[in-house]
């Protein structure tokens, strides 16, 4: 058995989608788009979320900066949903930064496994965000406390599934790819990118099909991991 496990954050243990949409409808009401556009407080969300990937997946190629996905994916929605140019709120990004992070919404099972595993072994956190987001999650969340060590991409240069990020997540708990194991929602950035650094995976989703692996164990709940750990 591993002495470390790590986790990744958002969809693993911090329910991003829940967190994000309750976020994103503050905003709908708070900004008024309902005089501002045609299109429903759920046409927002939708098109909004389906941006909001698109931008992410370009963020993890380095094809747009930080600071270009931030705001881009509110102007692309806003112009989606026909909103006059001159009355779009360009600063509504900046609020959503600040609302978002305070959120405290997790993945059902993630405090009472954390519980579980503290004592048994040493965790840790692996996460493609932004720096001070995160921590700010983390902070109101209330989930600092269960982790050695906090491993955040942007800090790293590099975005998993990139093996450098594993690497100093490794460097950062002074430990090895043979002691650690590592859980995750994304096939990609954490399943993939884990197993091609040389560890062992739980892979978090709800439809394993497509992809199998020796190294690779899915689990559709959390607290599946009691019952391996």
């Amino acid at each position: 058995m591993p002495n470390n496990l790590f986790f990744d954050l958002d969809h693993t243990l911090w329910d991003f989608d829940a967190n994000a949409e309750e976020t994103l409808r503050e905003l709908y009401h708070l900004y008024q788009i309902r005089y501002l556009s045609h299109r429903s407080e759920q046409d927002f969300l939708d098109i909004y979320v389906r941006n909001n990937d698109e931008l992410w997946r370009l963020y993890r190629q380095n094809k747009v900066t930080k600071a270009v996905l931030r705001s881009k994916r509110f102007v692309d929605t806003f112009r989606e949903m026909e909103v006059e140019e001159d009355k779009i709120p360009h600063n509504i990004w900046e609020k959503y930064l600040k609302i978002c992070p305070t959120k405290t919404i997790l993945v059902d099972g993630a405090r009472e496994l954390l519980d579980y595993l503290t004592g048994k072994y040493d965790l840790h956190l692996i996460t493609n965000g932004f720096a001070e987001v995160q921590r700010r999650k983390l902070k109101n969340a209330d989930l600092g406390k269960y982790f050695k060590t906090l491993t955040i991409s942007e800090e790293v240069g590099q975005q998993k599934p990139h093996p450098l990020v594993f690497e100093t997540a490794l460097k950062n708990a002074g430990a090895t790819e043979k002691t650690s194991h590592y859980v995750g929602d994304s096939l990609e950035a954490d399943v993939k990118g884990a197993i091609k650094s040389g560890w062992k995976a739980y892979w978090y989703t709800q439809d394993a099909s497509g992809f199998s692996h020796e190294d690779c164990t899915p689990i559709s709940h959390l607290s599946e991991l009691k019952d391996i750990f």
